[in-house]
């Protein structure tokens, strides 16, 4: 499948599983697995360290003293002239009370009981989505399903208008590659400072809008914030707002995309699933464990730590390879089968630790309406493999993939 450019890296000392070459988004878990048996805490040729086992990626998300900048608070892996709607502002780029202090000031709109009202708007989507599907006799699962569902819902959750979802789906993308720009090609990298621009454009805008006009959202829930005194400034509020607004979008386009494919692959287990509607939960932590729309994340040690019998220094950028902890065989029967009803799922895929994706709650009740829907409304389905494409998003996920019913 084609998709997002990729650089041109030599293969010496990336054991066979180099993140950065064309061909490794295609089928990143024989590589991984690889790399976790034969060197799972291993130096990549342009720095970071790579840490595989499951248990040596939760020791760290759990134990080790970590930041998510080096000593001198640069960013590890971004670019250093993405200026305006840069990550590093971002609260999943900052540590100890800063962190705390944003996070804290929009947890509240993901937690469950936030969430309990747009239930009803979820399975509206997904109605919409079933019904189009059935009239056309297939479906182009992204644009109609995967992107449609979350795109909705962080808009109603934010205020923003659906109209504009088009437009944040070209820059969400675009902007993942903002996590990982210092190894990319510079053509990518200048469109992701262009993408990071024209969002902040667009947020201050907004933020414009709402000290106008208040309503009932996220967005303006921010601006009001008397926290302890807390108040969030139009650039510091504008970040945060970018960074939300991708993390609400792209990662779930992903795990609804990704998930939909496997239980397509493996239609034993979308029968399961469809003859036991219980197993929807689980359906989701399995299709996180299975196939991981983010592949790996970083963290870098602020003093030296000892990783799989390995003592690393301080200041080591640490890359948690999530994908491949989720198919440790020490922690996984069978890893590399998709079984929706395991007893026992610890995939590392929301991350660990204080940056645990604050999401994850709505992330998780968008993808099992989704999936049951799936699968207890839909004929059975084909991937039209040859049209499917990656989109330009560093992580795993899908930019089309079209099926059609037989």
């Amino acid at each position: 499948m084609t998709g997002a450019p990729t650089p041109e890296v030599e293969d010496d000392g990336w054991a066979g599983a180099n993140p950065f070459a064309p061909s490794f988004r295609d089928d990143p878990y024989p590589a991984m697995n690889q790399l976790r048996e034969n060197d799972p805490v291993n130096e990549t040729p342009v720095g970071p360290w790579r840490i595989s086992r499951h248990a040596d990626v939760v020791d760290v998300f759990r134990n080790a003293p970590t930041s998510q900048t080096l000593a001198d608070g640069s960013s590890p892996n971004m670019d250093d002239q993405d200026r305006r709607g840069s990550f590093r502002d971002f609260m999943l780029n900052m540590d100890g009370p800063e962190h705390a202090r944003l996070r804290r000031l929009v947890l509240g709109a993901f937690t469950p009981k936030a969430l309990k009202h747009i239930e009803g708007e979820i399975d509206r989507v997904v109605d919409e989505a079933m019904h189009k599907a059935l009239k056309q006799g297939g479906m182009e699962v992204v644009e109609d399903f995967a992107l449609r569902i979350p795109s909705r819902m962080i808009c109603r959750i934010m205020g923003l208008p659906e109209e504009d979802i088009d437009q944040f789906t070209v820059w969400t993308a675009a902007r993942t590659n903002a996590f990982f720009a210092r190894f990319l090609p510079e053509d990518v990298v200048e469109h992701t400072r262009q993408a990071g621009e024209q969002m902040a454009d667009y947020f201050e805008e907004q933020i414009k809008l709402r000290r106008a006009n208040p309503r009932e959202d996220l967005l303006t829930n921010l601006i009001q914030s008397e926290e302890k005194g807390d108040r969030l400034g139009d650039v510091e509020l504008a970040i945060q707002a970018i960074g939300l607004l991708i993390a609400g979008f792209e990662t779930t386009i992903g795990l609804i995309g990704n998930g939909t494919k496997a239980l397509i692959e493996n239609p034993d287990q979308a029968e399961l699933l469809k003859k036991n509607p219980d197993l929807a939960k689980n359906t989701v932590e399995e299709c996180l464990r299975y196939d991981t729309p983010v592949l790996f994340n970083w963290r870098v040690l602020t003093e030296p730590y000892e990783v799989g019998g390995k003592m690393l220094p301080e200041n080591a950028v640490l890359w948690m390879m999530l994908g491949a902890a989720n198919h440790d065989p020490r922690v996984h029967d069978d890893p590399d089968t998709m079984d929706i009803t395991r007893k026992v799922i610890n995939h590392a895929s929301f991350g660990g630790g204080a940056h645990t994706c604050l999401g994850n709650q709505l992330a998780r009740m968008e993808a099992s309406r989704a999936f049951y829907a799936f699968v207890s409304r839909l004929p059975k389905a084909e991937i039209q493999y040859d049209d499917c494409a990656w989109s330009e998003s560093f992580f795993r996920v899908l930019g089309k993939m079209p099926i059609e019913f037989h």
